[in-house]
């Protein structure tokens, strides 16, 4: 079972394949254009065109014969994404071959419901984007493949945290909890995944440590010399995402208690 595919080689997507790459894996990667293809052949990653606009289908579908594992890393904010969905739902079932779809959704499906959220909490979405994530899960799970369903939390990495964009502004929620995720560690989870043949359904993948948010992003701006951010009381959510279906904290081994980012990595 080591040959995968990575539909959307995006932020996450280009660096999963990048590492199951390293780890051995076969990896097939897909982009829109000849330019996304051109780069991830550079990175030794085997590049082509797929695209589905309005269930028009561009590009090669013929790799979903060559492979064990199907992960599908596409953003809601894409055009007619219902539709592409639509699609790519068909043209996975319509294939013997895939063992495994690995989807990564994210927790905004559950919106703003309190206190603390399990994988079996009733999904609350409010935003258009966290709408169309549920409607992608809930199609998915009707596959004839074994289907996992990863809720990932906030993505943060050494290029990439919402403390650059929230520094100038006043922020919300000082109370509430943090719910993110490393890149590193979402990797981690996600090839823990592509090993198991067991685990299936769905999987929130959240970091176990949950500062508050007054108290992370002043660390977080202090260990980045940063000004120190602002801070109103407005919007209070408490919602904290319960990671525990599988052992994150020893899968992961790392120290739970620091999730301040090493931005030189």
């Amino acid at each position: 079972m080591n040959r995968i595919a990575v539909i959307g080689c995006g932020w996450l997507g280009l660096r999963l394949a990048k590492n199951l790459i390293e780890n051995n894996y076969k990896v097939i990667g897909t982009k829109t254009t000849e330019k996304g293809v051109d780069m991830l052949n550079k990175l030794k990653i085997k590049g082509i065109i797929f695209k589905i606009d309005n269930e028009k289908i561009s590009g090669e579908t013929n790799f979903l014969n060559n492979i064990d594992q199907l992960i599908i890393s596409i953003p809601p904010s894409i055009k007619n994404y219902k539709k592409t969905i639509g699609t790519l739902y068909k043209l996975i079932n319509a294939n013997n071959n895939i063992k495994k779809v690995i989807f990564l959704s994210s927790i905004s499906v559950y919106g703003k419901n309190e206190n603390e959220i399990f994988e079996n909490s009733p999904p609350n979405p409010e935003t258009i984007n966290a709408k169309l994530l549920l409607f992608a899960e809930e199609k998915f799970l009707n596959l004839n493949s074994s289907v996992c369903i990863i809720r990932l939390g906030g993505l943060i990495g050494f290029d990439r945290h919402p403390i650059f964009s929230l520094i100038n502004k006043k922020i919300n929620n000082p109370k509430g909890f943090i719910n993110f995720i490393h890149i590193n560690n979402a990797i981690t989870l996600i090839k823990y995944l592509i090993k198991s043949s067991k685990l299936n359904g769905i999987i929130n993948c959240v970091s176990p440590f949950h500062p508050n948010r007054k108290k992370y992003y002043a660390d977080i701006a202090k260990s980045l010399r940063l000004k120190n951010p602002v801070f109103v009381e407005k919007d209070i959510n408490l919602r904290k995402i319960n990671s525990n279906r599988i052992d994150l904290k020893k899968l992961f081994n790392y120290p739970v208690d620091n999730l301040l980012i090493d931005f030189n990595k």
